[in-house]
């Protein structure tokens, strides 16, 4: 698959009601913490810039860190579009680097979305997470998003109505669970750490409802009602990590 190709295929996808929802439920939990004042974010493998850019549109300054260049480029024509070009940057280097190609800067927030999960073992996420907070101010605010695998029972047998593997899930391995982040938070500076639900229900509705723009959105407001929840957020599709050094 061409970079091109991938691209126009992650914006179709970003653009179905459940990851607009996503986007928006994130968004809302992580406004409860940030400063409404111009902010300097840092978006770590950030890709094409959807998060970066709805920052950009409340007025933060937004540096997108990415490996991928064409992912960067589709950043800088969504900003261009939003008319916010002149609050997002970007860089094009893998997380690892940030230390080194950021260093000087001093952000007030980073986002880790959707990354961690892709990293082998426990020892290779505490080194990624030492390499993109070292840019982050004391007091400043790490966003952590990430896929969670207490769903996947629920989903095995809501939407494959498959009990073997929901079974099988219960029993599964966990990768990067988020009890196992906060701990690895902790030993990175970390103290303060609220966890949030994303899509406590809206995965176990009929997709076709969510298709309809006002059910969308009262579904949406319901979703920002239930993400710090208990017990709702434990079983969330996402968990959204959010801690303050």
């Amino acid at each position: 698959m061409t970079l091109s190709g991938f691209d126009t295929r992650l914006d179709l996808f970003q653009q179905r009601p459940l990851e607009r929802l996503r986007y928006a439920v994130t968004e809302a939990n992580l406004l409860r913490h940030l400063d409404p004042a111009p902010q300097r974010v840092l978006d770590v493998a950030g890709g094409n810039g959807v998060e970066a850019v709805r920052l950009a549109a409340l007025g933060h300054e937004v540096t997108v860190l990415d490996p991928a260049g064409a992912m960067l480029h589709r950043a800088i024509e969504t900003a261009e579009s939003q008319d916010v070009a002149d609050r997002l940057h970007v860089v094009q280097a893998g997380a690892l680097d940030a230390p080194e190609v950021l260093g000087g800067h001093e952000f007030d927030l980073v986002l880790c979305h959707n990354l961690l999960h892709f990293v082998d073992d426990r020892d290779d996420r505490h080194e990624v997470l030492a390499a993109v907070t070292a840019p982050l101010r004391e007091g400043g605010l790490l966003s952590i998003l990430g896929p969670n695998a207490d769903f996947d029972p629920l989903h095995a047998v809501v939407r494959e109505f498959d009990p073997d593997q929901a079974v099988h899930a219960l029993s599964g391995e966990r990768e990067a669970p988020a009890a196992e982040l906060i701990a690895l938070l902790a030993g990175v500076g970390f103290a303060e750490v609220v966890r949030y639900g994303v899509r406590c229900a809206a995965d176990l509705v009929d997709l076709a409802r969510v298709e309809d723009p006002v059910f969308l959105a009262d579904l949406t407001r319901l979703e920002v009602a239930m993400a710090d929840r208990m017990p709702q957020l434990l079983t969330a599709r996402y968990f959204h990590l959010v801690a303050r050094r």
